[in-house]
């Protein structure tokens, strides 16, 4: 209660009216010449004091909101000031560094394995000293990938829009190049489709169309080079890298692969080691999705010799790492069920990242074959852990290629992202599997800024209530990707 002083006697209209009341014991005659109903008035004693407590919470309450505001601008000020201090560390330069320091910086921190270059003598090495060394072009679209790696791990909206401006810029002179009767066939262009389906990986978290569009694109471009393309160890590992894109293409499509790829690989075999499992992955992959599609276009139908071919390409999966030496082999190690980020209660530890790659690579084609096998004979007929970052293959050398082309570690898509997705859709996959896919899927997109992990979580999310809904026909060759949905979209 609140001591208000000396109150007024009047009438409430009067005191409400702001004039002096007769305080006639029967009703005020300023509120009768007025035609109102005089209210009486109050006791005096209840006008000394009056209950403050609903207007002293009112204020409270303003109070504490503004508090709370004030606070939670400070921490919106100081998660920027940290988020700046993080980039900072992450790239190794100042923000006030160019961005296509920054972007450049970050591509080659995170998604390369080292570089091909001409001799540093030779006048080849210093072409674009104005570029760091590289093609304008291939700058470009480093600076590209670089900036929208930094965008989704940090959420910066500004960075995401220079993304896309250098993306554009990426663009043009990538179609300035094609339109080029020489700069069609160099390295340098076929390199920059390469990051640019990279880049559609990075950035677009709704849909797979762009990125099949750039694979495309570069699929027209290795057939345009021809053999000649191969006299190089660069020339060579790049159109691997794109045969692998075409080829998980290929399978989401339900096709083969085409027919000059096949009668290129011959050329190409003569020139390749044998003893590396990742040559030798690159055949059973091939194999295998062109095994898939002769069942799914009816060129197979004997149940008998789908099974038996399916069982030749299983032995060649397990043979793989045969005799390929422990710098292939892995760790399990064992721990506590419940480890975050860990299913079950073991994992592996790799010797280096291309160990990790070619042993997940395999493991998801067993999949495709295994369900193949479990299919035809039925009555109805992640993430990983390295010892060693830096693995630097044996073709990878200085004088290896004309310009300097970056060695990019991570290709098919983000393979590894693919192979996760794979083994959350197999027919078998347990509820508390696909559960950890979707975690691992989410931990891909946040920390190492890769979107298309969410577009593939979201397509294992429809898939799964597709399947729980009975709307998946029966298939000897089971469609990984749901056939209808917004990853198709453009």
């Amino acid at each position: 209660m609140v001591y208000r002083g000396r109150p007024s006697t009047g009438c409430l209209k009067c005191r409400q009216r702001k004039i002096k009341c007769d305080e006639r014991p029967d009703g005020c005659l300023k509120c009768s010449s007025k035609g109102y109903t005089c209210p009486g008035y109050d006791t005096t004693l209840d006008r000394y004091f009056q209950d403050e407590s609903a207007h002293v919470r009112q204020k409270a309450e303003k109070s504490k909101a503004k508090a709370i505001a004030q606070r939670d601008e400070r921490d919106k000020k100081e998660k920027a000031r940290m988020a700046i201090l993080r980039v900072q560390e992450y790239i190794g330069l100042p923000l006030l560094s160019p961005l296509i320091d920054q972007g450049i910086n970050f591509f080659m921190m995170n998604y390369t394995l080292g570089l091909d270059q001409p001799p540093i003598q030779s006048a080849a090495y210093n072409r674009h000293l104005s570029t760091f060394g590289f093609h304008p072009l291939i700058a470009t679209s480093m600076t590209a990938l670089g900036l929208a790696g930094i965008s989704n791990i940090y959420l910066d909206a500004n960075f995401k829009r220079e993304a896309m401006q250098w993306y554009s810029k990426a663009l043009q002179m990538t179609n300035a190049a094609l339109a080029s009767p020489t700069e069609v066939k160099s390295d340098n262009t076929l390199f920059a489709t390469l990051l640019l389906s990279l880049f559609e990986a990075t950035s677009n978290e709704k849909s797979l169309a762009g990125w099949s569009n750039h694979v495309s694109g570069s699929e027209s471009l290795i057939r345009l080079r021809g053999v000649k393309q191969f006299s190089t160890s660069a020339g060579r590992r790049m159109y691997k890298q794109v045969v692998g894109l075409v080829t998980m293409n290929c399978m989401g499509m339900g096709k083969g692969l085409p027919e000059y790829v096949l009668a290129m690989n011959k050329e190409v075999q003569k020139l390749e080691s044998i003893d590396d499992p990742g040559y030798r992955f690159f055949y059973l992959q091939i194999d295998t999705i062109n095994f898939r599609a002769q069942i799914i276009q009816g060129e197979i139908t004997d149940l008998h010799a789908i099974v038996e071919r399916a069982l030749e390409l299983d032995e060649v999966a397990k043979s793989i790492f045969k005799e390929s030496g422990s710098e292939w082999d892995f760790e399990v190690i064992q721990t506590e069920y419940g480890t975050p980020g860990v299913f079950g209660n073991s994992y592996h530890i790799y010797p280096h990242i291309a160990a990790a790659q070619v042993w997940n690579w395999v493991r998801y084609t067993r999949i495709y074959i295994h369900d193949i096998i479990r299919n035809t004979s039925s009555t109805r007929f992640f993430w990983s852990n390295f010892r060693v970052q830096d693995f630097r293959s044996e073709h990878m050398v200085e004088g290896s290629s004309e310009d300097r082309m970056p060695v990019v570690r991570i290709s098919g898509g983000y393979s590894s992202v693919w192979a996760l997705y794979v083994a959350g859709t197999t027919p078998i996959a347990t509820p508390e599997s696909q559960e950890f896919v979707l975690k691992s899927m989410d931990r891909v997109a946040n920390e190492f800024g890769i979107n298309q992990a969410k577009v593939l979580a979201n397509c294992l999310k429809l898939k799964v209530h597709l399947d729980s809904t009975g709307q998946v026909p029966y298939e000897i060759v089971p469609s990984y990707l749901p056939k209808k949905g917004e990853h198709y979209e453009s």
